[in-house]
């Protein structure tokens, strides 16, 4: 998943410095519907070490019995379990609707003469905002 992102993104890359972004849009469509591996990636990287075993005990030198927590009962675990999937699960629904919206959203296209207007020593300024430029 990780490389799928990492590829997504140096084609990404390469194709807004050769200027053919907006004209790809299989590849628009890709890295839009991209967006929850990260999410799939940062759930299979916190599950796994879990699923797999006593990932703590060392073969032949420490004891599972020995290795877990006394005081932890399964219904915490269940519990935790349950509050960082509904956290995971409302992060990726407020993202996905962000990135849906922005999708449908059309690019803002500044006008030509407002390229360049700004003040440098004020470079997040609006054209026209700073004294003596126009």
């Amino acid at each position: 998943m990780r490389l799928l992102m990492l590829g997504l993104a140096w084609l990404g890359t390469y194709t807004i410095a050769a200027e053919r972004l907006e004209r790809k849009r299989w590849l628009l469509r890709a890295i839009f519907c991209s967006f929850p591996l990260g999410f799939i990636a940062t759930l299979t990287g916190w599950f796994t070490p879990r699923l797999a075993g006593n990932h703590g005990a060392v073969y032949g030198q420490l004891r599972t019995d020995v290795a877990t927590t006394p005081f932890l009962t399964s219904h915490q675990v269940a519990t935790t379990l349950v509050i960082f999937g509904l956290v995971y699960a409302l992060i990726f629904i407020f993202g996905a609707v962000y990135i849906y919206r922005l999708w449908r959203r059309a690019p803002v296209v500044r006008p030509e003469y407002m390229i360049g207007a700004t003040n440098p020593k004020r470079p997040l300024s609006l054209p026209g905002s700073s004294p003596g430029v126009s």
